[in-house]
């Protein structure tokens, strides 16, 4: 079983500073990754379909995803689709097997109700 908890350190050392939605995209990634019962690809073992807004907090989720699957732009097995909410589709190549996965609304609302999106995203305050 993946746990995100995992890879939370190595995800605030890829994200640069702390944002609720990278967690997020952990959590997703990690629950595609055991309902296919895939290990984090070292190659491109996995294609991740990442579903992103335009929003900052956003593209944090991406890098949530990208930490824990091991799909990366470097190896081009991450695409960004562009359908203004969040989620992933995680396709294993060697079978075509894929799920969907994306966060419940009650967690996106709450992501929203953090003093990191106050405080910071809102007021337009680098969250560094």
């Amino acid at each position: 079983m993946i746990n995100p908890k995992d890879y939370y350190g190595s995800g605030l050392v890829l994200r640069g500073h702390e944002c609720p939605a990278m967690p997020m995209g952990l959590r997703v990634g990690a629950a595609a990754m055991n309902a296919l019962g895939v290990e984090r690809a070292k190659d491109s073992q996995l294609l991740a379909l990442v579903e992103l807004g335009e929003d900052h907090c956003a593209t944090c989720f991406a890098d949530g995803v990208q930490m824990i699957t091991g799909c990366t732009f470097g190896k081009g097995n991450i695409k960004k689709l562009h359908y203004g909410k969040w989620g992933v589709t995680l396709v294993e190549a060697a079978t075509g097997r894929a799920v969907r996965v994306t966060p419940k609304a009650e967690a996106l609302l709450a992501n929203k109700q953090t003093e990191f999106s106050s405080e910071y995203r809102e007021k337009g305050v680098p969250a560094s």
